[in-house]
């Protein structure tokens, strides 16, 4: 197995247990509030889908993301908390206040989102993996881009959305 085919491997399987954690959600408890500063699953879920399609179409592949170019945004988001253009961490108050997502149309955005991306890695070549991409965080190599912007944040969030079902007194992780 080589870099590629392992990449390709971690990214499939986080987005595999990603699914299975939301699978199953209602919408009631996907926009449970948890008590102190836990954020509800659907922004979660939201947030994590949103991320990985904004940056590995907009810093790995160079172009606009699925939510962009499709108009997902418009399809998933139900209710969010009124803009605020003077606030530089609006989605992550968005996210913290809960947005309210249509639990099927994010079903499909992060079905269409995976397959993209997986079908984008399973294209790339070793050489590739070292193209140097500049981002606000520092310069990376689309190696490490993929490792630590897109499968560690997946499977970041697979723990917490794990934790907050086991709070509503759902199974947590599918094994």
């Amino acid at each position: 197995m080589n870099t590629v085919e392992l990449i390709h491997w971690s990214l499939s399987f986080a987005f595999e247990t990603f699914e299975e954690l939301v699978s199953d959600l209602t919408q009631e408890q996907a926009h449970w509030q948890p008590p102190g500063n836990a954020i509800p699953i659907g922004s979660l879920y939201w947030h994590t889908i949103k991320y990985v399609d904004y940056i590995v179409h907009d810093w790995g592949m160079g172009q606009p993301s699925l939510r962009q170019r499709e108009g997902w945004e418009e399809r998933v988001i139900i209710a969010s908390p009124p803009p605020d253009p003077d606030d530089p961490m609006l989605d992550l108050r968005a996210i913290r206040e809960g947005v309210k997502v249509d639990l099927p149309a994010l079903h499909d955005y992060a079905r269409a989102t995976a397959q993209a991306v997986l079908d984008w890695v399973a294209s790339l070549t070793m050489e590739d993996l070292e193209r140097i991409i500049e981002t606000r965080y520092g310069q990376y190599n689309l190696a490490q881009m993929l490792e630590s912007f897109i499968i560690w944040h997946i499977n970041a969030h697979c723990g917490e959305i794990s934790a907050l079902r086991g709070c509503q007194g759902l199974k947590g992780y599918p094994w």
